[in-house]
């Protein structure tokens, strides 16, 4: 760069521009700078607003704030008002910024050509279409299938196709089928109640894994982590859990006992116990269940069939009997093993129920909304409909059933005569469709749902549309029927009848910006009392040793925690993000158990060819104690052919292997025999996973329930000796000497000490706090080669070790997160050449981007390895590894830099969120305050497991965490000095060697 340019430059755009283009700049198109001259309303530059909204990423239907700046979201929290998810926020909701800002979004109407091409369309024209369409179609078969649309949304669409004469199908892939044709056949009804996870005290899953994609994953979590967390002021006392279960998930690795039940078996288990009761009295149970016990299999008659002791049998019923406040749930997605799945939710209804349980943690009331998911049953019988040429015209929105169900659907959308996809991308549906009419995203367009009986959650549109050619989809229903009025019209008009119920004597305009302000209305459902359907304990026991699979090869596909059902996988963050679990990336596996491995002589990456009679696929191994030996688990979200870039052509798609036929409670069995061949062939999986084992390092310290109630304010049994006795004195005046030669400018004085508190005894590896870094903080994602090389960029990551497993000890895993301990005795900052780490006055492990060389002598000398170099410039536009390909750079942080080639970077506390909230307190002439600052990774975790704050504030809560006997450092002995305290976890029973 010449000194001419340098100057043209400077004089166009000031200095700093200059600063950031100062590399490698020729002939660019003119820009014109455009000032606020009339700025938006409600929008100050440099200054965030927050609008409230719901999630759509799942059926949960938690609340949102949406952060905005400058007229675009740049952060997505959980809204605190919610009753839903209390202000927590998973992984996919984060995410959902990716899904509005998707490069590979529809931008305009499209209809196939003659040849076969897409081209665009004008609205009028795409309307038109439709219109004339529909009036062909009439009389010879209209059918519409959208996603769970618990609103208005969904009851403009049934008033529709009633008025042309079709049929509306709701369709999940995950709809709960078994849970719901459970609670018909034990209480009559298909509700879904709400679980009172926070009150119970003892908790039993039965391949519910609740913390993953069962029903409401944010909120159950945060009930959990109440009732299962160590609190010593408390009364030292916390629920037990129990995870019964043929594989080891995220939510079997938080659980104090994990049963490896044969699959199909479990109801068995859930039968004796209710036997147990009964027969002991152990609990206060309702008169119709008295007597049952003669209809239910004993222990020792369970125990056979469980390959289990009796006494084990009777010691949890009597646990859980003794807790008086029991808590049992089934009806996971994974134990949908095939035709009787509903008898293990009808089994577990009977255990809640003799155990007193329904009406105090089972509500009935607070209904779920998945009731009204629809069945597979019912898109069953609509292929067969398509196949039979009885449907002349389908219109999909919110559903991609030909990548769920891709043989029989795909085969069928063949005899359609015309087919309409609403959709935002061009998923597989979308891509078979004659006309793709693209609906705005979720954060662009007004809409509501119910989530649960008594929450109605509102959208709105936080941000004018990314694309504007793009429609919602009520508004184009409205016209096509000939309406006049928008959706929001539509929408408003609905809501005058909550008015009528909520409004409390004010005018519908004052409540309805009140309802939009909070992001709904929440009101509590009034309770709904269930009874036994007599007979059913006589029903279920004439079962008994029946049941359970019977192949050789029994495989699971269990729903990822992340991709969900496939809706995920364009989302390079989700990609990203290693499964809690397996910590594998970009691509899915099948578990095997090491016995089972050691058999076939696999080791990780070999590649197995997977055959069942519906289907095959390829799919490397990863080996994992966590899985029974006769069973193999593959997980569901991968295996897209559209969908966009991120998920075109990538892994395998599980759901190929699956029955396209309902089982007999009318969900679809998410479980199948299969073959196993070994192909030869392997690759190296794109996986952060380190050491499987912690090997005695002490990363994650364990107490025994029974020790940590003895703990006593002041004892530290973790703590380690790092000075000598008699040299502590002369080590105490050095470092007083040394803290007053550095005590000169900014420096001198009074700072705060950054610090950070994670409780190991609520944290579960949910990785919501992973995603949340990279929302906040820029991070780039790098794709699966990358990873694959261990060239990851995240700031914090999850290490997962396993326990046990050794001398007949059961199998258990523990988890911690690992981010930058922002030592006080750093080793990374003395050796950098060029000082680009530092250590900033308020305890913070700095690093100046522009001062860095790229040496990684910090990176080689930090024990944590929590250091990550940029090897690429993952922001370069059109680069081979760029992150941010328009207009997915509109999701970046603005108060964050984004780093270039050659830079290392790492956790900063969120340190411009320290920054803004020190400004504030400026600003308004008083003190930071305990809780003014929250990082990103403890706003989003859902258990509350992470606190921060001023160590030298003796008042703060992380001070006080930090002085808890269960606190300790990890590698303490190193003399880092981290800031973080980690507080162990707690368990109940012995603690296992990891």
């Amino acid at each position: 760069m010449d000194r001419r340019r340098f100057l043209t430059v400077l004089g166009a755009t000031g200095g700093a521009a200059a600063a950031a283009s100062a590399c490698d700049i020729h002939a660019e198109p003119t820009e014109h700078l455009v000032p606020y001259t009339v700025p938006p309303e409600n929008q100050v530059p440099g200054i965030a607003t927050y609008y409230a909204t719901t999630c759509r990423e799942c059926a949960a239907g938690c609340g949102l704030h949406a952060k905005v700046r400058e007229g675009r979201v740049v952060k997505l929290e959980g809204n605190p008002e919610s009753p839903i998810n209390q202000g927590r926020l998973c992984s996919r909701g984060q995410a959902g910024l990716q899904g509005l800002y998707n490069p590979d979004r529809v931008t305009d109407p499209m209809a196939r050509g003659p040849n076969g091409e897409w081209q665009k369309l004008s609205w009028e024209d795409a309307i038109g279409r439709l219109q004339a369409k529909l009036k062909e179609a009439r009389g010879k078969g209209i059918a519409c299938v959208t996603g769970l649309e618990s609103g208005s949304f969904g009851e403009l669409v049934d008033t529709w196709m009633k008025q042309l004469g079709g049929r509306h199908v709701t369709y999940e892939p995950f709809a709960f089928e078994a849970l719901r044709e459970g609670n018909r056949l034990a209480f009559g009804t298909p509700a879904i109640p709400w679980y009172d996870f926070a009150n119970a005290r003892y908790i039993v899953s039965f391949g519910a894994d609740f913390m993953e994609t069962w029903l409401s994953p944010v909120g159950y979590q945060n009930g959990f982590t109440r009732a299962h967390a160590f609190e010593g002021g408390r009364d030292g006392s916390m629920a037990k859990f129990v995870s019964v279960a043929p594989r080891l998930s995220l939510t079997g690795m938080s659980a104090d006992e994990w049963i490896a039940a044969k699959p199909g078996s479990e109801f068995m288990l859930a039968l004796a116990m209710a036997q147990v009761i009964l027969a002991e009295r152990l609990a206060p149970t309702p008169a119709d269940a008295r007597g049952l016990e003669r209809s239910l299999p004993a222990p020792q008659q369970a125990a056979t069939f469980l390959g289990m002791d009796a006494a084990d049998i009777r010691r949890l019923s009597r646990e859980f009997a003794a807790s008086q406040g029991g808590l049992a749930v089934a009806g996971g997605v994974a134990t949908q093993y095939g035709s009787g799945a509903h008898l293990l939710v009808a089994s577990v209804n009977l255990l809640n129920y003799v155990a007193g349980q329904v009406g105090k943690t089972v509500k009935f009331g607070p209904n779920h909304a998945l009731e009204a998911a629809g069945s597979f049953k019912q898109l069953t019988d609509l292929v067969g409909d398509m196949s039979a040429g009885k449907v002349a015209l389908l219109l999909v929105h919110g559903a991609n059933p030909a990548h769920s169900l891709p043989a029989a659907f795909s085969h069928a959308l063949g005899q359609v005569g015309y087919r309409v996809s609403f959709s935002s991308y061009l998923d597989e549906t979308a891509a078979a469709s004659d006309l793709v009419l693209p609906d705005l995203h979720p954060l662009e367009q007004w809409s509501d749902s119910r989530p649960r009986a008594g929450v109605y959650a509102l959208q709105q549109p936080v941000m004018q549309p990314v694309f504007p050619n793009a429609r919602h989809t009520g508004d184009v229903i409205l016209q096509v029927s000939g309406s006049a009025s928008s959706f929001k019209e539509y929408l408003q008009t609905r809501w005058r009848t909550l008015h009528e119920r909520f409004g409390r004597g004010r005018g519908f305009d004052d409540f309805w910006s009140e309802a939009v302000q909070h992001g709904g209305v929440y009101a509590d459902a009034p309770a709904q009392s269930a009874r036994l359907v007599p007979g059913i304990a006589q029903l279920l026991g004439g079962l008994a040793g029946a049941g359970g699979a019977s192949e050789q090869h029994l495989l699971i596909v269990f729903p990822s925690i992340a991709l969900h059902d496939g809706r995920g996988a364009n989302k390079p963050w989700l990609q990203e993000l290693p499964d809690p679990v397996s910590k594998i990336t970009w691509h899915g596996w099948v578990e095997v158990h090491p016995e089972t491995a050691a058999k076939s002589q696999l080791a990780n990456g070999d590649i197995l060819l997977l055959e069942s009679e519906y289907g095959a696929v390829r799919a490397p191994v990863w080996i994992t104690p966590g899985v029974r030996p006769d069973v193999l688990a593959i997980p569901s979200g991968q295996g897209h052919k559209a969908y966009g870039r991120y998920a075109k052509d990538r892994s395998f798609n599980a759901f190929e292997l699956l029955s396209d036929k309902p089982a007999d409670f009318g969900g679809r069995a998410f479980a199948v025999g299969v073959t196993v061949k070994k192909t030869g062939d392997h690759r190296r999986l794109a996986t952060v996973e380190g050491d499987a084992r912690e090997q005695g390092r002490g990363i994650v310290e364990v107490l025994p329930l029974a020790k940590a109630r003895e703990l006593k304010r002041g004892a530290h049994p973790f703590a380690e000796e790092e000075t000598p006795a008699y040299a502590r004195k002369a080590l105490d005046a050095w470092a007083e000497a040394q803290h007053e030669k550095a005590s000169v400018g900014n420096y001198a004085g009074e700072h705060p000490r950054w610090a950070m508190a994670i409780d190991l005894a609520k944290c579960t590896g949910c990785s919501a706090c992973v995603t949340a870094c990279y929302a906040e903080n820029n991070l780039a994602t790098v794709g699966e080669e990358l990873v694959s090389r261990r060239r990851q960029m995240s700031w914090l990551r999850i290490e997962r070790y396993y326990t046990g497993g050794a001398e007949g000890h059961p199998v258990g895993a523990v988890v911690t997160p690992m981010l930058c301990q922002q030592c006080g005795n750093a080793p990374c900052e003395p050796v950098c050449p060029v000082y680009a780490a530092y250590h900033t006055p308020d305890g913070l492990n700095g690093q100046v981007y522009n001062r860095c060389v790229g040496t990684r002598y910090c990176a080689n000398n930090c024990p944590y390895k929590v250091r990550y170099f940029n090897w690429y410039n993952y922001a370069e536009q059109g680069g081979e590894w760029e992150s941010w390909p328009d207009p997915l750079n509109m999701l970046l942080n603005p108060d964050v830099t984004v780093r270039e080639k050659g830079v290392m970077e790492k956790c900063t506390f969120c340190v411009q969120r320290i920054r803004g909230a020190q400004n504030r307190a400026r600003l308004e002439d008083r003190n930071v305050q305990d809780g003014d600052i929250t990082p990103s990774c403890a706003q989003a975790c859902p258990s509350e497991a992470i606190v921060f704050g001023d160590l030298h504030d003796r008042t703060s809560r992380v001070a006080a965490l930090a002085q808890d006997p269960r606190g300790y450092h990890v590698l303490a002995g190193l003399n880092t000095q981290p800031a973080i305290t980690y507080l162990a976890k707690v368990v109940h029973g012995d603690v296992a060697e990891a």
